[in-house]
């Protein structure tokens, strides 16, 4: 797929540098818009220009924030155009032209993928399998005791790498202060081998994996190296799409990392049309490592963010002491961005994001959680699944053990006692369930009596069905909903 790109300005680009063949180049014309399923992956301005105020908003509408670039020294003398950078998050050109161009299909390609390879993947050295222990399926304990070097752990399986993309690892692990490791990627096509080593230092940021060999069929392998004396936990590596710092997943998506379990989530802002409310979104269970409801949300035209859980399996339902108080500054900070209070601020989620979206509203007083397929007891969630889900979400016993090992008692009542001494007197709750739910069958019910007389309102919607049942027709509701608030409560 060729990638579009428009220059605005008043020298052309393409006159006086190489254009990559993948790159269709665009000058001042916008008539290619015309076809609707046309998008920009990317508008340069590189000179001060004038269009109407309908151009611009047809600009907003056919790019995404953060895939606009404005030269060092452009002068903004529209205020047009000034309101459309700081709607699209533009950012400065910081390296040479050329240097840019040749590198704009690596920056500015179109999608978001990731993976996670978790301990069950890995194959021990025969010298460590007696001193082993798998913690759960993402965390496994190995005691070292080695003064040299030695091979700890290999993949089982390559892992195939997407022709024409770039990979960055972010392994995952803890350790005494004594235990030293590495981590050695080796990316092979054909009878070509690439190694790439890893050192602690190096691993405190993401790390790129140039795959750059061809644009055949590669794969990718990796081992780790361990020295020293003590206690090692190795967790999930995550391998995803790298856009070379300019964000996680997407372009302008931002990592929040715990600095003592390495254990990460991530989030992306996109500014809309800087009118209230910020609508924010909590994924869903996924294991896909990626954003959820980014074109559901984008539909809205509003301020949104978007908070994506990726760990264990597919999320830990936005739990851990560091998260609880990383996300309000998130948010806070955003609201301040955007020169909003938190009484312009609506927190959303389905399925498992509805648990963000509950304790989140609930600490922040927010004006309105949207919930659906609301799930509230997390304990009971994992001791059912043996009769009620056998084979079924057996990650919930994961998510049990991680929330016990960072030192919280996991009980049924633990949301709904944070909600009870919380002032909810000016945010309101709208909350679809499932009538047949076989997850959390008492969620509602039990949300209902804590909120009755403690929201300033409740709203309630429900479907037949169990849990992962007419997903479509909850879906319908949520962003029924979204629209129903932004139209009543915020004149949109």
């Amino acid at each position: 797929m060729k990638l579009n790109v428009l220059q605005l300005g008043k020298n052309n680009w393409q006159t006086a540098y190489q254009i990559p063949a993948a790159l269709n180049w665009h000058f001042n014309d916008l008539s290619f818009l015309e076809d609707p399923k046309a998008r920009l992956q990317l508008i340069i301005i590189s000179e001060s220009v004038t269009l109407a105020p309908t151009d611009w908003q047809l600009l907003q509408q056919r790019t995404d924030p953060y895939n606009v670039i404005q030269t060092k020294d452009l002068a903004i003398e529209d205020d047009h155009l000034a309101v459309f950078l700081q709607k699209m998050a533009a950012r400065q050109l910081t390296m040479p032209i050329q240097e840019f161009i040749n590198n704009i299909e690596h920056y500015f390609f179109v999608g978001q993928q990731g993976i996670s390879l978790t301990p069950a993947a890995l194959m021990f050295d025969t010298k460590f399998r007696d001193v082993i222990h798998y913690e759960d399926s993402s965390c496994v304990e190995v005691q070292i005791h080695t003064p040299d070097w030695q091979p700890l752990a290999s993949s089982r399986k390559n892992i195939y790498v997407d022709p024409g993309r770039q990979l960055e690892v972010w392994p995952q692990f803890q350790k005494d202060a004594d235990v030293e490791l590495k981590y050695r990627f080796a990316v092979v096509y054909g009878e070509e081998r690439r190694v790439f080593e890893f050192t602690e230092e190096q691993l405190k940021s993401p790390q790129i994996v140039d795959t750059k060999i061809s644009n055949g069929h590669q794969y990718i392998t990796m081992a780790v190296y361990v020295r020293g004396y003590g206690r090692l936990s190795l967790g999930n590596v995550e391998y995803r799409w790298t856009r070379y710092g300019l964000g996680t997943y997407l372009n302008g998506g931002q990592s929040l990392v715990d600095p003592k379990t390495r254990e990460e989530l991530a989030y992306y802002f996109n500014p809309g049309d800087l009118k209230p409310p910020l609508c924010v979104y909590f994924a869903g269970y996924h294991s896909k490592k990626s954003f959820e409801g980014y074109f559901m949300m984008r539909r809205l035209n509003a301020p949104y963010l978007l908070i994506t859980d990726s760990r264990l399996e597919g999320g830990q339902f936005y739990t851990g002491e560091y998260f609880n108080q990383a996300i309000p500054k998130v948010i806070d900070r955003h609201l301040q961005k955007l020169g909003f209070t938190r009484q312009q601020l609506i927190l959303s989620g389905i399925s498992m994001g509805t648990y963000g979206a509950l304790k989140f509203g609930a600490l922040m007083g927010v004006h309105e959680v949207i919930a659906a397929k609301p799930l509230v007891h997390l304990d009971s969630i994992a001791t059912r699944s043996r009769l009620a889900r056998p084979d079924e979400f057996e990650t919930a016993f994961d998510i049990k053990r991680a929330i016990e090992a960072d030192g919280q008692a996991i009980d049924d009542e633990m949301l709904l006692r944070l909600m009870d001494q919380q002032d909810l007197t000016k945010t309101n709750f709208s909350i679809a369930y499932m009538e047949n739910d076989d997850y959390d069958p008492t969620a509602f019910d039990d949300l209902s009596r804590h909120l009755l007389n403690q929201a300033n309102r409740l709203n309630s919607y429900s479907l037949p069905g169990r849990h992962n049942d007419d997903s479509a027709g909850m879906l319908q509701w949520f962003l029924m909903r979204y629209r129903q608030i932004l139209q009543h409560d915020f004149g949109r």
